[in-house]
């Protein structure tokens, strides 16, 4: 089903249907990037030393999956926080869609934006209204943003207290601080000049989903959006709650890296897995620009895993485990996404 934001003037349409290859092209060459950066660090670190060590963990890596889903109901959680009761779908739903956003974020050739455009798409599915299910996930964004700041200082504070880290502190460091910078303009970008942000965003979005309808159905105006957002924005209560569950899913998925070391046969600890879990997601954001995190997840694994004591071995076992679990929970969230889009289709056309 063709998805648009807002209607786009015939010259707006022309200019995104002439952007939508540039973009593509640019996604498919960081893509490959990264995946020939993330082949070469598992070839010269060698390829057997990190498949006897994810033979260790053999079927020991199904339990990642369960652990993960607590991670992602908080996050549904932190999501529903944003939504009022009459316009909040089941718990339920919004577990199955935080699946599928991260899903798509992680296993298909788009940016990690990608995932927040699925996002908004299942909202509306739900009879949420497209103003409102768009500055949800703008704010969710922005506040987890926020989270993971916070989470990467806490791993930022455990690394410091390694006698061995050298300037990696202080780089990190300035990288957070840059962090927040970016953050505070994004959001005073987007409460001031929002019908702006939003009209961008769209763009944007039929840019990477390929798409130029006009179907008023899923079409609304930017005024919408903006008051959506000042909605949101201006409820303390709500804004607190998703941050706090934001955190802790976050702060979850230490626990999964603990027991990733364990599995893989690794001396683990709960710092450790703090700074890896902290400090790799960090990286994976900002590098969001590169489809699946190839490359980048690796590379971040095995620099802070060093600083940890891990092996480079040992660090390109615990990325691969990681999208093992991608894979045993991506891909079925993917098809069952793709049969609901096929029942949503199927029944206008056989009426």
């Amino acid at each position: 089903m063709p998805f648009s934001l807002v209607d786009a003037s015939a010259p707006a349409a022309q200019v995104t249907a002439a952007r939508k290859p540039r973009l593509r092209a640019v996604l498919w060459a960081v893509g490959a990037a990264g995946l020939i950066a993330a082949i070469t660090l598992v070839v010269r670190s060698g390829l057997s030393d990190i498949v006897k060590l994810l033979d260790i963990a053999g079927w020991g890596l199904l339990w990642l999956v369960p652990l993960h889903l607590v991670s992602l109901a908080c996050f549904a959680v932190a999501w529903q926080c944003l939504l009022t009761r009459s316009e909040r779908p089941s718990l339920l739903y919004l577990i199955w869609g935080a699946i599928v956003r991260e899903s798509v974020s992680g296993l298909l050739p788009v940016a990690r934006v990608g995932g927040e455009v699925a996002g908004v798409r299942l909202l509306v599915r739900r009879s949420v209204s497209t103003a409102t299910a768009a500055a949800s996930v703008a704010v969710e964004l922005t506040l987890t943003m926020t989270a993971q700041v916070m989470f990467a200082a806490t791993a930022l504070a455990l690394l410091a207290t390694y006698s061995s880290v050298g300037p990696t502190v202080r780089i990190v460091a300035v990288a957070l601080l840059i962090s927040v910078v970016v953050i505070g303009a994004f959001v005073a970008t987007l409460r001031r000049w929002g019908r702006v942000a939003f009209a961008a965003a769209q763009r944007v979005i039929n840019a990477l989903v390929g798409s130029d309808s006009k179907d008023s159905k899923d079409s609304v105006e930017s005024a919408n959006f903006h008051t959506a957002l000042h909605r949101m924005y201006g409820d303390p209560r709500a804004l607190a709650g998703c941050a706090a569950w934001q955190l802790m899913g976050l702060l979850a998925g230490a626990p999964e890296m603990w027991v990733t070391l364990r599995l893989l046969g690794q001396p683990a600890s709960v710092r450790g897995a703090i700074i890896l879990e902290g400090l790799a997601t960090a990286v994976q954001s900002a590098m969001f620009i590169v489809p699946d995190g190839l490359g980048t997840q690796e590379g971040a694994f095995v620099i802070f895993g060093a600083l940890v004591g891990l092996s480079p071995q040992a660090a390109l076992a615990l990325s691969l485990a990681r999208r093992s679990r991608q894979l045993l929970l991506g891909v079925p969230a993917l098809c069952s996404w793709y049969w609901a889009e096929w029942r949503t289709n199927r029944a206008p056309a056989a009426a």
